[in-house]
């Protein structure tokens, strides 16, 4: 779950990053795990933060204050759980402890550019070694991607997948990740932080050249690591602004999800947060996006 403006940056520095996140990102040896080292209020809901000690008081700061600003400007997300590491090495032990993922994968993660991303829960998971290679603004808008991520999870009520169209919690990849990063890109337009003029360009070029129709993302189009899309992002990004001129932002940042706690059922709960099927909207979208 990884916001477009991340890998673009990434494409352009992926040769430092892959020597710097090869290195084990300078936490050293004196960074000892700390857990829940503060409680912080973004809004009315606390913070929990799981770190090691190389972790400063700013990068702290930082990420509390660009949370508080996503919590005001989406919506209550519930608590939160920032696991933050300045170690390569200990963000994989911990990483690999919660997910059914591999030390191997892990490290080849880090080393093609992964900053943060969210688990289910309430948790939002970074790795300064690349996030701290960012811009400020990149940064920003990760976390903004992210919250949307924990934003989605709890107004759902359920812990959604995007690989088995028969499971209850079933949500397209699409709009998981597509409405993440329109509803990103759009707040963090509004504070300031992001050109929405410029990320639309390259989402429409990106979309343009990709062959694969919009229901086929539902699956598909994951992220890429080392500067790659993934058409759920650029694609899913305009299924969502399309939904946006149906319906309103409303119904794609608060709307559908909570729809999904009621009906357990994506299809209808799309139709009841936007007033069409998905198979109306899929003819309407692509017949809009030849157009472009």
């Amino acid at each position: 779950m990884e916001p477009m403006a991340n890998r673009r940056w990434r494409a352009a520095v992926a040769t430092v990053m892959l020597a710097f996140a090869g290195c084990g990102g300078g936490g050293g040896d004196s960074a000892e795990p700390v857990d829940d080292v503060v409680r912080l209020q973004p809004g009315d809901r606390p913070v929990r933060f799981r770190l090691d000690g190389a972790v400063s008081e700013e990068t702290q700061r930082f990420t509390v204050e660009t949370l508080q600003w996503a919590h005001a400007d989406l919506g209550d997300s519930g608590p939160l759980t920032l696991h933050i590491y300045s170690d390569a090495e200990r963000f994989i032990t911990a990483y690999t402890a919660e997910f059914a993922i591999s030390i191997e994968d892990a490290r080849l993660e880090l080393a093609g550019g992964q900053t943060a991303f969210a688990a289910p829960g309430g948790h939002i998971w970074i790795y300064l070694g690349n996030y701290e290679q960012v811009p400020e603004e990149v940064r920003r808008e990760a976390l903004f991607h992210e919250y949307n991520h924990t934003l989605q999870e709890w107004q759902a009520e359920v812990r959604f997948q995007s690989q088995d169209r028969a499971e209850r919690s079933f949500v397209p990849r699409w709009m998981v990740e597509g409405c993440a990063e329109y509803l990103a890109v759009k707040a963090g337009a509004r504070r300031g932080f992001v050109d929405e003029k410029l990320e639309r360009m390259y989402v429409v070029d990106e979309a343009t050249q990709s062959s694969e129709v919009l229901q086929d993302l539902e699956t598909a189009g994951q992220a890429g690591f080392i500067g790659g899309t993934g058409a759920a992002y650029t694609v899913g990004w305009l299924g969502c602004e399309r939904l946006t001129t149906v319906r309103g932002e409303d119904a794609v940042a608060h709307a559908f999800w909570l729809s999904m706690a009621k009906q357990r059922d994506w299809q209808k709960a799309f139709a009841e947060a936007f007033g069409v099927t998905p198979a109306a909207f899929y003819k309407d979208f692509e017949t809009w996006r030849a157009t472009l």
